[in-house]
């Protein structure tokens, strides 16, 4: 991500493939914004970045989030664990909705593929991606694949710090790579009709044919010119 202010009622966030107008910038949100393009800030450091404009600062945050110029990275004691980044503009990070008394588990959708030498999470319903960093949360992926609350998880020997555990779960289960389960639940995979009709390669594939729902090249990219023989 990159911070672009050509003059002081233009400032622009910038990635690959699109943008987020910002306008004139309060100076909270600016001190936020030149942090995350200098290499990143935690969350708990925005209000003291932010001071008066905190709240100005998150609205501006969502946005960039939602258009998919924002990633976000768990780690504990500097050590990374996950690092999940939007694969689409369609990505949508639904804050404040973790509920740690509500059952959850892996999406249906959800699988582990290899890319660039590490292990990737990758659920086409989320339009985005998780690299993962450390195998603890491979064993946590391999506990949540069936409902199970955060305290039960707590209990499980993750090798995972009771904080960071819940800090990794919440950006899951806001995300949407984490579910709710059950035929009461409305938000539940198995309530909504749509989700019912796909299988998951299916969906896969019909939203990797369509340029809206990643953001890699598609079509005739020619991407093996000169490496395959004619």
């Amino acid at each position: 991500m990159a911070l672009r202010c050509p003059d002081a009622e233009d400032a622009r966030v910038e990635g690959p493939g699109r943008s987020l107008r910002l306008g004139p910038l309060a100076p909270g949100v600016r001190a936020v914004f030149e942090s995350l393009a200098d290499g990143g800030i935690h969350e708990t450091e925005v209000p003291a970045a932010a001071g008066s404009d905190t709240t100005l600062a998150w609205y501006w945050l969502d946005l960039a989030g939602d258009g998919g110029l924002l990633s976000w990275t768990v780690e504990e004691r500097g050590n990374l664990l996950l690092t999940l980044t939007p694969a689409s503009a369609s990505f949508l990070r639904h804050r404040a909705t973790f509920d740690a008394a509500q059952p959850l588990q892996l999406s249906r959708f959800a699988h582990t593929r290899m890319a660039e030498g590490r292990a990737v999470l990758d659920c086409p319903t989320v339009h985005a991606t998780a690299a993962l960093h450390d195998r603890r949360v491979v064993s946590l992926l391999f506990d949540m694949a069936r409902p199970t609350l955060l305290a039960r998880l707590n209990q499980f020997n993750t090798g995972i710090e009771s904080f960071t555990l819940r800090e990794l779960v919440r950006l899951l289960a806001e995300t949407g790579i984490l579910v709710p389960n059950g035929l009461d639940v409305p938000a539940s995979e198995e309530t909504q009709t749509a989700l019912k009709q796909w299988e998951p390669h299916d969906l896969l594939f019909h939203l990797r044919s369509r340029g809206w729902g990643h953001q890699t090249r598609a079509g005739a990219t020619y991407r093996f010119r000169g490496e395959l023989p004619n």
